[in-house]
């Protein structure tokens, strides 16, 4: 008898041990479920490859795919078409930075925000599908400065650029839009004759004329604005004569490039081959010993904002034809006498006397001291 019951006990306390079957479907269902919403891509309905157009003008072709509603696009392939050429990736933020030499866009996988330079703009999150990020058509729109979109008629990427109209996207205010566009809520209202404040998303609204936006010195997050100094104040940072020597320095530097052709987003290893506006001046300059960022636009958030011009200072201007939002879009160094050395695409490495330019002029926005 003793050794029956003994048998008896050891398989009760093996039955107590054991896992009841509906704890493991349990268990089974979570880890399958997490591996599901892992793994799982929204549905993708083929879309034959795409002719992309910009004002009209047929540039290059694409493999756009849909979702639900939206197009979405390869976002490298659609960043070198808007000639954002210098491609970065950070594969432990899984963010890609993309530059055209006046401004950065970032979007990161699964992201709802996109940077558009320092500024964030909503959009909907990138998705990695076989290998390759696509971004939302939307998404294109609001963080390139661009109004784009898929023409059902004949199968293209329809691109306006620079953009006339935006779509609003979810989340978005009056405020967003106008401080996106560097602009007043007023003038948003009245390009459209709102007399609400409310939005829709997927609205779509005419952006204020041009001379109607107006990028101001932009400041680094987490910075204060510095305030502008006479220039009598500003010399006193170095002696005048050390300074002027090493403006002249590097102005020297920049004549040997004269001709040297532009390049829209041309990375830092092709220069002196071929730049664009801030990548020339961030070359010329580190040959004397003075950084600069990559691009025009985070360029003027360093330095000190001057009035009196002095040889060397950097001239930030806007690019109407490429950018509705007024943004610095353009950046030059001023050689004296109403002259700027800088480049541009038709041309490449140039002097011009923008004082005496109406274009020049009336794009105009402020300027920077950097050499100390």
């Amino acid at each position: 008898m003793r050794r029956p019951k003994r048998l008896a006990l050891m398989m009760a306390a093996a039955f107590v041990m054991m896992p009841f079957p509906a704890l493991l479907n349990a268990e089974a269902s979570q880890s399958t479920e997490a591996q599901r919403v892992e793994t799982v891509v929204p549905a993708q309905v083929p879309v034959n490859r795409a002719g992309v157009a910009i004002n009209g003008a047929m540039k290059a072709a694409i493999d756009p795919v849909r979702i639900g509603d939206l197009y979405y696009v390869p976002f490298k392939d659609i960043a070198r078409i808007l000639d954002y050429d210098h491609i970065m990736y950070n594969t432990a933020t899984k963010t890609y930075r993309a530059t055209d030499g006046s401004v950065t866009v970032s979007v990161t996988i699964g992201g709802t925000q996109a940077m558009k330079g320092d500024e964030r703009v909503t959009i909907q999150p990138p998705r990695f599908i076989n290998g390759t990020t696509y971004v939302s058509i939307d998404a294109v729109s609001a963080a390139f400065n661009v109004f784009a979109f898929f023409k059902p008629e004949n199968g293209s990427i329809q691109i306006q650029m620079p953009a006339r109209q935006y779509r609003v996207q979810p989340g978005d205010t009056l405020w967003k839009v106008a401080q996106a566009h560097h602009t007043t809520i007023l003038a948003v209202q009245s390009a459209n004759g709102l007399r609400s404040d409310e939005l829709v998303a997927g609205q779509v609204l005419r952006l204020p004329a041009e001379a109607l936006t107006r990028e101001m010195d932009p400041v680094a997050p987490g910075a204060s604005a510095p305030a502008p100094a006479p220039a009598s104040v500003q010399a006193e940072a170095a002696p005048v004569a050390s300074v002027s020597a090493k403006a002249q320095a590097i102005i020297a530097t920049g004549k040997q490039y004269l001709g040297r052709p532009y390049k829209f987003g041309a990375k830092p290893a092709d220069a002196p081959r071929y730049m664009d506006c801030s990548s020339f001046l961030q070359y010329i300059f580190k040959q004397h010993g003075i950084t600069l960022p990559r691009d025009s636009r985070q360029q003027s958030q360093v330095g000190t904002r001057v009035t009196a011009l002095q040889p060397g200072d950097l001239l930030f201007f806007k690019y109407p034809e490429r950018y509705s939002d007024g943004r610095v879009g353009h950046v030059g160094m001023y050689i004296g006498n109403g002259q700027m050395l800088h480049t541009v695409p038709k041309t490449g490495v140039t002097i011009t006397n923008y004082q005496k330019s109406s274009y020049w002029k009336r794009n105009y926005l402020y300027a920077k001291r950097v050499i100390r």
